[in-house]
């Protein structure tokens, strides 16, 4: 009989990987279904370790409830041995209906958001999502981005055994730094949530997992990086890095503002439209665009297998 904590170390297990976060196809701009399930399948047979559905990368914020739900069950029907998280945000009473909507449809744990609402510190902060995570129907990845959580708040969080992961995308490297250093920060594991670009400040932190975009396109070369850092290979790292940094620049550059519009033009460059972004998102400038042709010139060739799929 499989234990109760089976699943869950296994969760743990799978985040020190690549969690590739999933784009949202648009047809005549509606959500694709059928290929969102397509390319959830195709990614989570790629090799990566897991798969978020309704991350930021996929616009999230700007899909309705239907469509979220759509979008949920378009990558529930996906075969591959990826884990598989659902994420969330909004009111907690309706994050946790959602969660038990996620596990309902065979999601391994869901990943909260940061609240939108501008008030509130660090301690209201941490009793959003302790009040989520001890209730929800899937244990809790949280994903921070911005310094509202205090170090106090960290290690809280971290203690909290339904929290099984954090997806660190905040800048204050330091402060990571210093909560891996207390006793509690190995009751979760922590992810590089600011994908390959920083993967070398992790690498430095003794930090393999990283979420990813370029793998909705990419596989290869996000694995590529992940190779690198478990070998503690910082020579290989940074071989791997160099070749998707100029991309990951450009996706970061203006707050983000082309972050998915990147993606979406990596997959029309493969022969696939997967439609155009919505605001605040912004479409590729031209400029943009140039130097994005460029700078994918250097990426190696991908397998026919891969590119017959995204057909």
């Amino acid at each position: 009989m499989t234990s109760p904590e089976a699943p869950t170390a296994h969760a743990r297990e799978r985040l020190t990987g690549v969690t590739a976060v999933l784009v949202t196809p648009y047809r005549d701009g509606r959500v694709d279904e059928q290929f969102t399930e397509r390319l959830a399948g195709d990614v989570a047979s790629s090799g990566v370790h897991a798969i978020a559905a309704l991350g930021n990368t996929a616009e999230v914020f700007q899909l309705t409830r239907n469509e979220q739900r759509a979008y949920l069950r378009a990558v529930s029907r996906a075969h591959g041995p990826a884990l598989r998280i659902a994420g969330f945000a909004g009111a907690a009473r309706s994050v946790l209906d959602e969660i038990d909507y996620a596990a309902s449809l065979g999601y391994d744990a869901a990943m909260l958001h940061e609240p939108a609402d501008p008030f509130g510190d660090s301690e209201g902060v941490l009793t959003y999502y302790l009040s989520i995570a001890s209730r929800a129907a899937l244990p809790v990845v949280l994903y921070l981005r911005s310094p509202r959580l205090e170090f106090e708040s960290l290690r809280a969080v971290a203690a909290e055994p339904t929290i099984i992961g954090v997806k660190y995308a905040r800048a204050d490297i330091d402060t990571l730094a210093r909560v891996l250093h207390t006793e509690s920060a190995d009751a979760c594991t922590w992810v590089n949530g600011a994908a390959e670009l920083r993967a070398g400040d992790f690498f430095d932190l003794g930090l393999t997992g990283f979420t990813s975009g370029i793998a909705n396109v990419r596989p290869d070369l996000a694995l590529a990086v992940h190779r690198a850092l478990v070998d503690g290979d910082r020579a290989a790292l940074d071989d791997a890095v160099r070749l998707v940094a100029p991309v990951e620049r450009i996706r970061a550059a203006g707050n983000g503002k082309f972050n998915v519009a990147v993606l979406k033009e990596l997959f029309r460059a493969q022969g696939t439209n997967v439609g155009e972004v919505r605001p605040p998102h912004s479409p590729l400038s031209a400029e943009a665009a140039a130097d994005l042709r460029s700078a994918i010139l250097s990426w190696p060739e991908t397998s026919p297998v891969r590119a017959a799929l995204l057909q």
